[in-house]
C-alpha cells in the first residue's frame, strides 16, 4: 500500500474524531508530554500546511533544535480555533508533503501515534486499519534517531494480538497494534495494556 493513501484516509478519520470532541476535551492533556489535544493537532498540521523550505527555515531559526522548533510551530498553529483545526485536518488530508528527512511512512507513523496520544488520554478510542498500523510498526522498529525505537525494543520480541505480526527475539511483549506503536515510541501510559515477560524490560526503558 502507498503510505500516502493510508495517510489521507487516517487524517480524514482523525478529522471526524476531532469534530466530535468538546471544548474541554480539546484543552485536556494528552500522552505527549505537556501537550494538550489542541497542541498535538497543531503539531500534526505542520507537515501538510508547511513546505519543506518553511520547515527547514524554522529549524534553522530554532538553532537546529527540534524541540524548540516544535514548540514554536505548535504555539503558532495553536492560535487557530478547534473548528479551524478540524477543518484543516480534513482539507489537507491528501497533501503529500513531509518534513526534510522524514519518509512518507514516517508521516503515517506520526499520525497514528499522535492520534493515540489523544485518544488514549481521553479514553475515547479511534480506530485505524490494521495494515496501516503494521506499516508504521515495520518502519518504527528500525528507527533510532530522535525516537530511539530500535534501542528501546532491542532484545525483545514484540507480538501483535490483533494481527499476524511480530518482530525481534527474546522475552515477549504482547499487545494490540496501537498499544505497540505507543510503547515503541516511548509512551509509558500504554505499557499497562501490554502483557508478557518482556514488559518489565520495556517499562525500564521508557
Amino acid at each position: 500500500m502507498d503510505p500516502w493513501e493510508a495517510i489521507d484516509a487516517d487524517r480524514q478519520t482523525l478529522a471526524t474524531y476531532l469534530g466530535a470532541l468538546t471544548p474541554q476535551e480539546w484543552a485536556s492533556k494528552t500522552w505527549c508530554t505537556e501537550w494538550t489535544v489542541k497542541d498535538v493537532v497543531a503539531h500534526l498540521l505542520v507537515s501538510p500546511t508547511m513546505s519543506k523550505g518553511q520547515i527547514f527555515r524554522a529549524f534553522a531559526g530554532s538553532g537546529f533544535n527540534l524541540d524548540k522548533m516544535s514548540a514554536k510551530l505548535v504555539a503558532g498553529m495553536a492560535s487557530m480555533s478547534a473548528q479551524a483545526m478540524t477543518d484543516t485536518t480534513q482539507s489537507t488530508a491528501g497533501v503529500r508533503s513531509a518534513p526534510p528527512g522524514l519518509k512518507p511512512v514516517g508521516v503515517l507513523a506520526e499520525v497514528l501515534v499522535h492520534a493515540q496520544d489523544i485518544a488514549g488520554a481521553l479514553g475515547k478510542p479511534v480506530a485505524f486499519p490494521a495494515e496501516h498500523g503494521l506499516m508504521a510498526l515495520d518502519h518504527l522498529k528500525n528507527v533510532q534517531p530522535v525516537l530511539g525505537c530500535r534501542k528501546r525494543i532491542a532484545g525483545l520480541k514484540l507480538q501483535a494480538t490483533d494481527a499476524s505480526w511480530s518482530t525481534g527475539d527474546g522475552p515477549v511483549v504482547e499487545g494490540s497494534i496501537q498499544s505497540l506503536l505507543s510503547a515503541v515510541t516511548g509512551r509509558k501510559q500504554s505499557l499497562d495494556s501490554l502483557t508478557g515477560p518482556g514488559v518489565a524490560t520495556l517499562r525500564s526503558r521508557n
